[in-house]
C-alpha cells in the first residue's frame, strides 16, 4: 500500500447475515486499490469510517440514531442507508440499493470517501520542481509552438454554428490522466455540475465547438499540444473567449504562472489540490 492509499473501515446496522457475506466478497476485490474496503472488526478497528444502514429495519436506524447521531440531528460518521425498496431514501445521506451488487455499492462508498471524507488521492501527482536558473533560460526563449495545422487553429477560432444551446453549469476537464478526470468529475458531480471530458488539446477544442461551457480545468502538461496552447486558441476565439479557464499543474515555478497569464487562464490550481481551494476556485467561476 502506498502513502496515498487508504483503507476505510465500514460498520453494518441491521444488515442480514446474507449480504453481510456478499458484502464482505465484494470488499475482498478492493485490496490492492487506492480505496479499498474492509468491515469493522472491535479487535482491531477503533471506529468506522463509513456505515452502512438498513433502511428497510426500524431497529436498525433507531439503532444508527443512538450510536452515531448527533444532537444536531447528524451522524458523527459518513453514513449510506440501504434499502430493497427504491422509495425509501434519505436524501440527507448517500442510498443504494439491495441485495449489494459490486460496481453500484464501490460506485457509492467511493463518492463517499470523496464527498464526506474529503478524499481525493487522484489529485496528488507530482512533477520535478525547477531551478530559477532554468526557469529565466525559459521564460527568455519562451513561445507558442503548435502542433495543430493551420486549418485546424482556423476552423476552431472561427466556428460559430456548431455550439449547441445547453444547460447551465456545464464544465469540461481536460487531462490526459484518467484518474485526475475520475477525481475531478466525481467531486464536481457531488456539486451538482454536468461534467464533459477531453483527454488531449485536440479532443478539447473538438468538444467546445459542439458544447457550451461554464468553465474548463485545463490541464498543463499533455501529449501533443499542451494546456498553454489551447488556453491561448480558447482566448482567440468569440464564442469561447470569456469562458473561464483553471489551468492544473504539478508545477509552482513562477515561469509557470507566468505562461498562464500570457496564455489567457482565469486562474491556477496546483497538485495536490486542496479540497477548500477547489470548492473556492469552482464557486468563484461563476460569481
Amino acid at each position: 500500500m502506498s502513502e496515498v492509499d487508504r483503507e476505510f473501515c465500514l460498520d453494518l446496522c441491521g444488515i442480514e447475515l446474507k449480504d453481510r457475506n456478499v458484502l464482505k466478497r465484494i470488499l475482498s476485490i478492493t485490496h490492492g486499490r487506492t480505496r479499498s474496503y474492509t468491515l469493522f472488526n472491535p479487535d482491531v478497528n477503533e471506529q468506522a469510517d463509513i456505515i452502512i444502514v438498513n433502511a428497510d429495519d426500524s431497529a436498525a436506524v433507531e439503532e444508527w440514531t443512538q450510536k452515531y447521531v448527533g444532537t444536531n440531528g447528524i451522524s458523527m460518521v459518513a453514513t449510506v442507508f440501504a434499502s430493497r425498496n427504491n422509495n425509501v431514501r434519505n436524501e440527507q445521506y448517500s442510498n443504494t440499493a439491495l441485495p449489494f451488487f459490486p460496481t453500484r455499492i464501490l460506485n457509492c462508498l467511493d463518492e463517499v470517501t470523496v464527498k464526506d471524507l474529503k478524499y481525493t488521492p487522484e489529485l496528488r501527482i507530482e512533477e520535478p520542481s525547477e531551478d530559477t536558473e532554468t526557469v529565466n533560460q525559459d521564460l527568455n526563449n519562451y513561445s507558442y509552438k503548435t502542433e495543430l495545422s493551420k486549418q485546424e487553429i482556423e476552423t476552431f477560432i472561427g466556428s460559430r454554428s456548431q455550439i449547441q444551446n445547453q444547460n447551465n453549469k456545464n464544465v469540461l476537464i481536460v487531462d490526459d490522466s484518467l484518474p485526475v478526470r475520475k477525481a475531478l468529475d466525481m467531486k464536481l458531480r457531488l456539486m451538482n455540475y454536468d461534467v464533459h471530458h477531453a483527454s488531449s488539446g485536440r479532443e478539447a477544442l473538438h468538444t467546445l465547438q459542439n458544447g457550451r461551457f461554464d468553465f474548463i480545468f485545463l490541464d498543463v502538461v499533455m501529449p501533443g499540444i499542451d494546456g498553454y496552447e489551447v488556453c491561448k486558441l480558447i482566448k482567440r476565439n468569440k464564442l469561447t473567449k470569456n469562458i473561464p479557464v483553471v489551468m492544473l499543474t504539478s508545477r509552482t515555478s513562477p515561469f509557470d504562472k507566468v505562461k498562464g497569464r500570457l496564455a489567457g487562464c482565469d486562474s491556477y490550481l496546483t497538485k495536490p489540490v486542496e479540497n477548500e481551494k477547489f470548492e473556492k476556485v469552482v464557486a468563484g467561476m461563476l460569481i
